[in-house]
């Protein structure tokens, strides 16, 4: 929300949907691992090596710098191809 607020919306949907997928596959993914290992390390073991790399991937963040848009992307007439007034 700090680096893009523009786009607060879209960042707090895919979180959402990130969240959602991963409350399906865990369950699954945790009954499987425990019925081919026979022990609960293993999906353990996985769920901390997940979390050690997001809490490493946080230092990566920089709210302090906002995103800013390509421009070069945005052609100079405009999306519709009609050309602005002088």
């Amino acid at each position: 929300m700090d680096i893009a607020p523009r786009y607060a919306g879209t960042a707090s949907g895919m979180m959402n949907f990130g969240f959602g997928v991963a409350g399906i596959i865990s369950p699954i993914f945790f009954g499987q691992m425990i019925d081919i290992t026979g022990t609960w390390a293993v999906p353990f073991a996985a769920s901390v090596a997940l979390l050690l790399l997001g809490a490493i991937l946080t230092f990566t963040l920089r709210p302090d710098l906002p995103f800013v848009e390509d421009d070069s992307a945005v052609p100079a007439h405009g999306w519709d191809g009609a050309s602005q007034a002088a």
